[in-house]
């Protein structure tokens, strides 16, 4: 999954199925955070996994808090901490916890990254949970994340299915975020979305379908080639082939569901991505009598010059012209 879609798709939520996890995604996940950034690379994290059948499950489940009870029903649960000796100290300064933060957020992004759900908790009684684990005394534990498949919300007492349909929000970025000193706002200038987006219908034929009846796969490409050239046509003014000066160097497709012959299909574009020989498309095709998603994909196409087979830098003509479509 795109970093992006993993920023957008990872949720705190509490409705757990009761599904087991393959044990080689939790191993998945404690590699991404063995992996991690730390200070002096002392790599002071540790984690405790404790399975649905582990013999000190039922101890661990029994120090969370009352609030957290929804979290006895995922499969694993996942305990992480680290000792202040096992971590650098610069100066004053103790980093053992920043460390096992940076590893836990690792540890997260990979289990979304696998179509998990990963719910960090703070509310557990500390003596109870060291004493079900067998944790040194000079240990820190900092959280314990509840790990499984997404299940039905219908399952949660009603208090706490409110908070799962809360709206997510997030502070403004000058709030958290300051320019050349302390309390002068960062000023963030990239649009949360485009001022416009592309949209093109695609003409579905026979022989687009498979022996299944379903639209190829490799045809989905092909429709978002026919986006790009005509998103050129219409909005860059390109009308002769050599006037295309891009090429593509990248293609990434989510399949959601399947296109069938009577569907209709709308490629629906923007740029989120502008460097300095490349800019990356987001891209859907959906049925525009419903709404439904077929596919959700990305594409990266680098300004080339096909005389001397060399990138080229993106021009303030392109900028101008797509300024509208850039953003998200």
């Amino acid at each position: 999954m795109e970093f992006h879609r993993l920023i957008g798709a990872r949720r705190s939520l509490r409705a757990f199925s009761q599904r087991l996890v393959e044990p080689e995604k939790i191993e998945r996940m404690l590699e991404a955070a063995r992996w991690s950034p730390s200070c002096a690379n002392r790599q002071p994290w540790r984690f405790v996994v404790v399975p649905a059948d582990a013999p000190t499950r039922a101890a661990v489940e029994a120090a969370l808090d009352a609030g957290n009870a929804w979290a006895k029903r995922a499969p694993v649960l996942i305990a992480v901490g680290a000792r202040r000796e096992d971590a650098a100290v610069v100066e004053s300064r103790d980093y053992f916890l920043l460390d096992t933060g940076l590893a836990l957020m690792s540890l997260l992004y990979r289990a979304v990254d696998q179509g998990l759900l990963v719910h960090p908790m703070a509310g557990w009684k500390e003596e109870p949970l060291r004493a079900a684990l067998g944790l040194p005394g000079e240990f820190t534990p900092a959280a314990v994340v509840a790990v499984g498949y997404a299940g039905n919300s219908a399952d949660l007492d009603e208090a706490t299915r409110k908070k799962d349909e809360k709206p997510r929000t997030r502070k403004p970025l000058g709030e958290i975020a300051f320019r050349s000193r302390w309390g002068e706002p960062f000023e963030g200038t990239l649009p949360s979305a485009p001022a416009k987006v592309y949209e093109t219908e695609m003409q579905l034929r026979f022989g687009d379908t498979d022996a299944m009846g379903h639209v190829n796969n490799a045809k989905v490409v092909t429709y978002l080639e026919l986006g790009r050239v005509r998103f050129f046509a219409d909005v860059m003014g390109v009308e002769r082939i050599e006037d295309y000066r891009f090429i593509l160097a990248e293609v990434s497709c989510r399949y959601r569901i399947p296109i069938l012959l009577n569907d209709r299909v709308v490629v629906r574009m923007h740029i989120t991505d502008v460097h300095r020989s490349s800019f990356r498309f987001r891209c859907d095709l959906y049925d525009p009598r419903d709404g439904r998603v077929f596919v959700e994909a990305e594409t990266v196409q680098v300004m080339y010059d096909y005389t001397t087979g060399r990138p080229l830098p993106v021009d303030a003509d392109f900028l101008a012209r797509a300024r509208d479509y850039i953003g998200g």
